[in-house]
C-alpha cells in the first residue's frame, strides 16, 4: 500500500478524525474557531460497489459493512498511534511514494485495502469528488446529516480549483495600438525549448507586444455557456470583471486573486458608479470562487445551484486537521480570496496566447486556470 503525501493525507485525515470525533472549523487564516465545530457521528467509506463500511466514532471504534454489525470493537488509541506513526512518515517522506507494513496491517484490519476510495453517493465537485464522506451533528442546530468533504494537505502539491479546458475557459481580447501581420508573425514565431519540445513562450510574446506598442482588449469568453455562467454567479458586468481580471494576471504577472483584487477595485472596470467599490467587487470575486468551489463550471449550463452539502477539508503541516463547511460560508470566501492564485495551463494543449487575425482585426485568447497558493 505505497502512496503520496496527497494520498496518504486522505488517510490520515481519517484516522484523526475518528479519534478525535469532531472537526474544527477554520477562519480566513487557516486557524482553529475553537467553538465551531461539527460532531462526527460516523465515516462512510465504499472502497467497492455495494460494500458501504460505516465507522462509529466513541472510545471503543464499531464497524458496520450494510448496515449489519461487523462485531469489530477497535479502542480508539489504536487510531491514535496509527496516526501518529503516519504523520511522522509524512514530515520524511516529502516527496515520492512511500508506505508501512504496520500501518497497513491496521489498516487491513478495519478493512481498508485502498488510500483513496470513491466518495460514498458522491457528486461531481471540487477535485472531482468528495474525498470523505461523514454523518455529523451541527454544532448550531444540532441537526445530524450526511455531508461530503474534499480533502487538501498542505504536504501535498498546490490543488487546482478551477481546471483549464480548451474552449471553455478562453476568453477574448482585441488587440488594439501597433499591431499588424508583421508584428503577428514575429510574436507567433517565438517558443522555448523546454523538456525536449517547443512550447509557447508566453511572457516573451506579452512582452513583445508591450515593446511593440500594443495593448489588449477585452471582447468576450469564447462559449456562450461560459457567459452565460458568469452573468449567473455575479451579473451582467461579471464576464468584463473576469476578462480585465485576466488580462491583468497575464499582462503584468500579478498572480495572487488578492492583489488582482487591488486592482480591479482601483480600475473599476464594470463602471461602478459609487464611491466605494471595494465592497462589491470583493463580494463578486468571492462569490465567484465559492461556485467554482461548489460545482459551477464554464463548459456546460450551470443552475446556480451548490453541488457541495459539506466543505473543505484542510490537514495542515502541524498535523492539524481543519475545515471549511456550509455554515461558515463567509470564512471560506475570505479563504479562497486569500490562498488562490491565476495560473498558466499548456498553451498548446488549450489553444490561447496565438495571434489571428478576422476582418482587418487582431485578437488573441487567454485562458482561465486558478490554483490554491
Amino acid at each position: 500500500m505505497n502512496g503520496n503525501i496527497g494520498e496518504w493525507s486522505e488517510i490520515y485525515i481519517f484516522l484523526k478524525l475518528m479519534y478525535d470525533r469532531k472537526v474544527y472549523a477554520a477562519d480566513k487564516d487557516m486557524n482553529k474557531i475553537n467553538d465551531v465545530f461539527l460532531s462526527i457521528i460516523k465515516i462512510i467509506r465504499e472502497e467497492f460497489k455495494n460494500q458501504v463500511y460505516e465507522y462509529y466514532t466513541g472510545d471503543s471504534i464499531k464497524i458496520h459493512l450494510n448496515d449489519t454489525d461487523t462485531g469489530l470493537d477497535i479502542p480508539a488509541r489504536e487510531f491514535r498511534e496509527n496516526k501518529d506513526k503516519l504523520f511522522n512518515l509524512m514530515l520524511t517522506n516529502a516527496s515520492g511514494t512511500f508506505g508501512s507494513s504496520d500501518i497497513e496491517r491496521f489498516l487491513g484490519s478495519i478493512y481498508i485495502t485502498k488510500l483513496k476510495a470513491p466518495a460514498f453517493n458522491k457528486n461531481e465537485f471540487f477535485g472531482g469528488t468528495q474525498d470523505i464522506t461523514m454523518s455529523v451533528n451541527d454544532y448550531k442546530s444540532g441537526i445530524i446529516s450526511t455531508v461530503g468533504f474534499s480533502c487538501k494537505s498542505d504536504f501535498g502539491g498546490r490543488a487546482t480549483l478551477f481546471n483549464a479546458s480548451k474552449d471553455n475557459t478562453n476568453f477574448i481580447y482585441e488587440i488594439t495600438g501597433a499591431i499588424n501581420d508583421s508584428v503577428m508573425d514575429n510574436v507567433n514565431s517565438l517558443f522555448i525549448i523546454r523538456g525536449g519540445s517547443p512550447k509557447t513562450a508566453i511572457q516573451d510574446r506579452i512582452r513583445l507586444l508591450k515593446e511593440t506598442g500594443c495593448d489588449l482588449k477585452f471582447v468576450s469568453p469564447c462559449t456562450q455557456a461560459a457567459e452565460r455562467n458568469l452573468v449567473l454567479s455575479g451579473g451582467n458586468e461579471l464576464p468584463v470583471i473576469v476578462g480585465n481580471a485576466l488580462k491583468h494576471y497575464y499582462w503584468d504577472n500579478v498572480a495572487p486573486i488578492s492583489n488582482v483584487l487591488e486592482y480591479i477595485i482601483e480600475s473599476n472596470p464594470a463602471k461602478y458608479n459609487f464611491d466605494d467599490t471595494e465592497s462589491i467587487y470583493k463580494r463578486k470575486f468571492s462569490d465567484l470562487l465559492y461556485n467554482m468551489f461548489t460545482g459551477m463550471r464554464l463548459g456546460k449550463s450551470w443552475d446556480g445551484r451548490s453541488n457541495v452539502n459539506g466543505g473543505y477539508i484542510v490537514m495542515k503541516n502541524n498535523g492539524d486537521v481543519l475545515a471549511y463547511h456550509s455554515c461558515i460560508a463567509d470564512e471560506f470566501k475570505d479563504f479562497l480570496l486569500n490562498k488562490l492564485a491565476f495560473e498558466t495551463p499548456s498553451a498548446s494543449r488549450h489553444d490561447f496566447m496565438q495571434i489571428y487575425k478576422e476582418q482587418n482585426k487582431y485578437y488573441m485568447k487567454l485562458n482561465l486556470q486558478v490554483r490554491f497558493i
